[in-house]
């Protein structure tokens, strides 16, 4: 699996938000951006769409238009189905794997 591979990033947006769920602290949009994963917007704006129509996050709209799709960040929150699959799912468990082997540079995970 590569740093960028859609189940890291998912992932690694999933744990960022449990974190801060659990820590009681107010998520960062900046710490789990595009930018601060290292991806293409419209690979990030596909990947967080994906987690809301999933129902694996809240507080993030997505806006479909024929130019594309934007997300719009509001409070950003996990769910407890995100969290069931970021705990259950065997391709969560190898992003997981390889977050740790890999020692990403990403601060949060």
């Amino acid at each position: 699996m590569a740093r960028d591979d859609m189940h890291v990033v998912m992932y690694t947006i999933l744990k960022y938000l449990y974190d801060c769920l659990k820590g009681g602290e107010t998520p960062d949009p900046s710490k789990f951006s595009a930018t601060a994963l290292q991806i293409n917007e419209k690979y990030w704006t596909a990947i967080v769409a994906d987690l809301v129509n999933r129902k694996y996050i809240r507080g993030v709209t997505v806006f479909h238009s024929p130019d594309g799709d934007r997300v719009q960040v509001i409070k950003p929150c996990v769910t407890i189905e995100g969290v069931e699959f970021m705990m259950e799912n065997t391709l969560m468990k190898r992003a997981l794997d390889y977050i740790k082997e890999a020692k990403s540079a990403i601060p949060f995970v």
